[in-house]
């Protein structure tokens, strides 16, 4: 499908040179008693140490690496943090553990903000305003506050110049009131978007948007007591790269997921409290819930078309009035470049989990933020911040919204599940995030037309619209996607075949597996009886997809096959190809050795698309019944029966 290339960059930065001249001849003008730009902050005897200083750092953007987060709580008056050119934007740092804050002392570049706020939290995500200001001054400003939290921020709401928002230096005074937090974690920079996180608004203090500190450890996603999770294997020693390959106008790949269920969990945001969330509808992973882990995800079934994809993918539920509204079929979620070097994306960590856009963010932030695209849509409507008022009768609602794609290469999640993963600037990825990975595109349809009026989302209006990402692909199945595809700059499919190169062939088998990964079991000699429509049994078994099994009957639980493989073998998998809606809407599979005696449920599960894949524990068979347990006006049919051993 076409896609629309990345945004154009923003105004062009004045040089640098330029601020530094300006620096050196107020420096000698005012005979050196001004302390900003002139190096690293001596402390005399008995002077008061930063809380913030050399702690780990975080922002919504930064311009680049040379003025990434950490720059502005380094004590070095030379180096610091710069902003892309939007609002709002936000710098903050982790003090290590609760604090009483009595004052916060911003020194500002020539790019300061006029209207800002400083804000607490406890948790990074519930945060309360302690200082408002419309009417900033730049400079050197400190300010008198009284807070408590671990997490302090400066929240910028109106910039003084077209550029962003840059400070030298941000220090938090006052005294730790709690024990640190273990481990500590390394510095990072660098955050999601111009839009505030699921943190909330300014001044937002409900506790709907907090939750408890540990979210997993490393791959294995087992709780811990810590805010960060670490990956098993980070990736340094990354350069972003700022090659420029030949241009491709696509570089991408689909996962086709649908719905499985609706829950008000989320167990990125509010691990291990289950109902504490909004309602979300789920895509992916069947068993997706409050207490989900890199232990838990991966024995769960997936409605993506492709199997290795176990990921969990959700978003807040659309209802008309109090009708819930679930996307019909498999959605659209491309994988895509975020970068200009489409050579240099590599694969997810395995666990990576973060969050695309807030519930929480203003229209405004929510139009301006590098994740819109578009908007909403139905019929000849587009880039709708909010819900169009009438669609054409028969039309679908339309969303499209990227994520970031510029890992940090350490950690799998942060605390406020953004800081970890950044949008790239024009095109690169900034120091402090330098490892491309995909960048993942919802292009999600909601079958709701005529008067909108009443429709809503479950986090509110349409411009609250994010999603989730939890990360359980199979790794080499991934691995092949993103080398054929995108490092390829090819447009493909979800099995990773691009039509306009059908030479280069697909990344994915004819069971959307790696090619040898499973061995299919050869068919020579099988029979099939079914409970309707025996006389075409074996047109499953006959290797033309253009022919089927079809039941004769509307499906209804309890409808039946079996396969005889006329010997023992083992087998760990089935699949069952259909060629549209006809496919099972629930299944059994039963295996036995002789034909009477029969062990299962060996698997079962729902149908969601037109290839069902079953995985299970390697058994020795010679029979396979599969029994179909749900019900629909269509007829059951499948055009090919594969067994799968190893």
């Amino acid at each position: 499908m076409p896609t629309r290339d990345l945004p154009a960059s923003g105004p062009r930065r004045r040089p640098r040179w330029r601020y530094w001249m300006v620096a050196v001849t107020l420096a000698v003008t005012a005979a050196l008693t001004s302390w900003t730009a002139m190096g690293p902050l001596r402390l005399t005897a008995g002077e008061e140490a930063p809380l913030s200083q050399g702690k780990p750092a975080t922002a919504s953007s930064s311009e680049g690496g040379r003025w990434s987060a950490e720059r502005a709580v380094d004590g070095d008056t030379k180096s610091r943090w710069s902003s892309t050119f939007a609002d709002p934007q936000w710098l903050g740092v982790d003090l290590g553990a609760p604090a009483r804050i009595d004052s916060v002392v911003l020194n500002w570049e020539s790019a300061y903000a006029t209207e800002f706020e400083i804000q607490v939290s406890p948790d990074g995500l519930a945060w309360t305003s302690i200082y408002r200001t419309g009417n900033g001054t730049g400079g050197t400003q400190r300010l008198d506050v009284s807070g408590e939290g671990r997490y302090v921020r400066m929240y910028g709401t109106k910039r003084a110049t077209g550029y962003g928002y840059s400070l030298w230096e941000f220090q938090v005074f006052g005294a730790l009131t709690g024990a640190s937090a273990t481990p500590v974690a390394p510095q990072t920079s660098g955050a999601a978007s111009g839009t505030p996180s699921a943190s909330g608004t300014p001044g937002s203090s409900s506790p709907s948007q907090s939750h408890p500190a540990g979210h997993g450890n490393g791959a294995t996603g087992a709780p811990t007591p810590g805010d960060y999770v670490l990956a098993e294997r980070p990736v340094t020693g990354v350069t972003p790269s700022t090659a420029n390959p030949p241009r491709r106008d696509h570089r991408e790949f689909q996962a086709n997921c649908a719905v499985s269920h609706r829950l008000e969990d989320d167990p990125i945001v509010f691990f291990n409290r289950p109902g504490a969330s909004h309602d979300h509808t789920f895509m992916g992973n069947t068993t997706t819930n409050a207490a989900s882990t890199m232990q838990s995800l991966p024995r769960g079934a997936t409605t993506c078309r492709v199997p290795g994809d176990k990921s969990g993918y959700w978003m807040p539920t659309l209802l008309n009035g109090n009708t819930p509204i679930v996307p019909q079929g498999p959605q659209v979620i491309y994988y895509k470049s975020g970068v200009r070097d489409y050579t240099s994306v590599r694969p997810f960590p395995p666990g990576l989990r973060f969050l695309v856009g807030s519930p929480m963010t203003t229209a405004a932030q929510f139009e301006s933020s590098p994740a819109y695209q578009k908007g909403w849509e139905c019929g000849n409507s587009y880039d709708n911040v909010d819900f169009p008022a009438n669609c054409p009768s028969g039309t679908q609602l339309n969303v499209r919204m990227q994520a970031p794609s510029c890992w940090d290469g350490r950690h799998l999640d942060t605390p406020d599940h953004v800081s970890h993963i950044v949008y790239p600037v024009n095109g690169v990825c900034p120091t402090s995030h330098p490892v491309a990975v995909p960048m993942i595109e919802f292009k999600m349809a909601w079958p709701v037309s005529g008067d909108m009026s009443q429709v809503r989302l479950s986090s509110g209006r349409g411009y609250s619209f994010h999603y989730d990402f939890y990360n359980v692909w199979d790794t080499p199945t991934l691995a092949a996607l993103v080398k054929h595809c995108i490092n390829a700059g090819r447009q493909c499919d979800s099995r990773g075949y691009d039509q306009f190169e059908p030479g280069a062939g697909a990344a994915l088998d004819e069971q959307y597996q790696v090619p040898g990964s499973r061995t299919v079991l050869s068919r020579s000699g099988w029979t099939a009886t079914a409970s309707g429509g025996a006389d075409t049994a074996a047109r499953m078994l006959d290797g033309d997809t253009g022919t089927r099994w079809t039941s004769g009957a509307p499906m209804t639980n309890g409808q039946s096959f079996t396969v005889d493989m006329r010997s023992v073998r083992t087998v760990s998998g089935v699949s069952l190809l259909s060629t549209g809606a006809d496919h099972a809407r629930g299944y059994q599979v039963f295996l036995s050795t002789d034909g009477r005696n029969w062990t299962g449920p060996v698997a079962s599960g729902k149908g969601f698309t037109n290839q069902t894949l079953v995985d299970f524990e390697a058994r020795d068979a010679r029979h396979v019944r599969v029994v179909q347990t749900g019900s629909a006006s269509n007829w059951w049919s499948v055009a090919e029966f594969t067994v799968f051993s190893g």
